[in-house]
């Protein structure tokens, strides 16, 4: 499962809520995921522990837990491991690491220790396991090829969307119940002042250090926080394999956009921030000026080239002013005046049929007219360097600045 929907809010939200009744749940044949179950079980044994512990020290003046609660403790033990064994559940095992720790803190409210070893067996079930099911999705995604995931096009993959989903959900479930909710962060390091780390959140739900191999020993909280920071970079290097499966580079960035923004929409849909957030802004920034760059040499190369050209030999010495070459300007003069509108409407067009967001292609739209703008006026500026004096008769041929804006403003009334 990579979706969380309500799960989080039907176990934590109602953590210490009165459990299932069997019999009730029969009669009105209603299911419920494993983590629903596992909380009403634990509820029940907290309710009886709590009476018996009571009843013992009122009339008995000593505590019986072991003689009458060794065999279900046990039962509960067994059961739960026999359904770890085939448990790929991520979510699940997460939901059930957090219900353990609000129900380990519930019975210290009530100054009852009795149950304490038990908690820390069940924990030392659940994050094994949910370090072997983090370890098989990273297994997964280093060996996953676009012919095994059904091929490619433009349009975003679902991978992209899974691990956006998978990502937010377990982010949510880390910060769910916490005393400071997830905030805006700073850029870079994913953490708003103030507010608790991810690794502070996880470390009170776990039991102890678990080894891993010849990995050096740490809290199973830091593993799972490692493991999520493994499968964004396996993630995106997955994402960069399948981009390669198109042959023409500009195909290969209007694939990557496509799915960065997938996953950057999916974060802001349910308002998980964090340094995963900003890794994917950044890379889809990148690939967005890529894409600009690849779009203005579509229709406008020979002027991006003699502009890219010129001011480098102008940088380098003074003297290239003198050998900028009258007809290759009048040429290129020529051509964008016959051209650019045209030229605008072909990238609108392109950017509307490359991008399944509307909103994403608009403001790739506004990018590429703008940066077409910014070539155009260093064009400009190189000419007048040139000609101070006495400017060429093809000047008047040159096209005003705000001409072009207020064409590109029909295309983009943002800007």
């Amino acid at each position: 499962s990579f979706y969380l929907g309500n799960r989080a809010n039907d176990v934590l939200d109602e953590a210490n809520a009165r459990p299932i009744m069997a019999h009730v749940a029969q009669a009105e044949c209603r299911s419920y995921p494993y983590e629903m179950l596992f909380r009403s079980v634990m509820m029940h044994l907290m309710d009886a522990v709590t009476n018996e512990h009571i009843f013992c020290r009122q009339f008995f003046k000593r505590d019986a837990f072991g003689p009458l609660f060794s065999g279900t403790l046990g039962l509960l033990l067994e059961q739960l491991e026999n359904y770890l064994f085939g448990c790929h559940d991520t979510l699940a095992l997460l939901l059930m690491i957090k219900i353990t720790h609000a129900h380990r803190r519930t019975l210290q409210a009530r100054h009852i220790r009795s149950l304490e070893p038990f908690f820390d067996q069940v924990s030392h079930l659940l994050w094994p396991r949910l370090k072997m099911v983090m370890e098989a999705h990273l297994r997964s995604l280093k060996n996953a090829t676009a012919q095994k995931l059904g091929g490619v096009d433009l349009h975003p993959h679902y991978v992209s969307r899974r691990y956006a989903e998978f990502t937010c959900s377990i982010l949510m479930i880390l910060h769910k119940n916490t005393n400071a909710a997830p905030t805006v962060t700073k850029k870079g390091d994913g953490q708003a002042p103030g507010s608790p780390s991810k690794s502070d959140i996880i470390a009170s739900s776990t039991p102890a250090p678990i080894p891993t191999g010849g990995a050096p020993r740490g809290s199973a909280g830091d593993m799972l926080l490692q493991d999520l920071a493994l499968i964004l970079d396996e993630t995106v290097n997955l994402l960069e394999r399948l981009a390669d499966e198109h042959t023409v580079n500009k195909k290969r960035i209007v694939f990557l956009i496509n799915n960065l923004d997938q996953i950057v929409g999916i974060f802001h849909e349910r308002r998980v921030v964090g340094k995963e957030l900003n890794r994917f802004i950044e890379l889809l920034m990148r690939q967005r000026e890529l894409f600009v760059e690849e779009e203005l040499l579509q229709s406008f190369s020979k002027m991006i080239a003699f502009v890219q050209q010129t001011e480098a030999e102008i940088a380098a010495s003074r003297d290239a002013l003198q050998k900028v070459n009258a007809r290759v300007v009048e040429t290129l003069v020529r051509e964008f005046s016959s051209n650019w509108k045209s030229g605008i409407e072909q990238t609108n067009r392109r950017c509307l049929t490359y991008f399944s967001n509307f909103r994403n292609g608009m403001e790739i739209l506004k990018q590429v007219l703008t940066q077409l703008l910014l070539y155009y006026t260093r064009f400009q500026d190189i000419i007048r360097k040139v000609w101070r004096q006495r400017p060429p008769a093809f000047c008047k041929d040159l096209v005003s600045t705000t001409v072009i804006l207020a064409e590109i403003k029909k295309y983009a009334l943002a800007i």
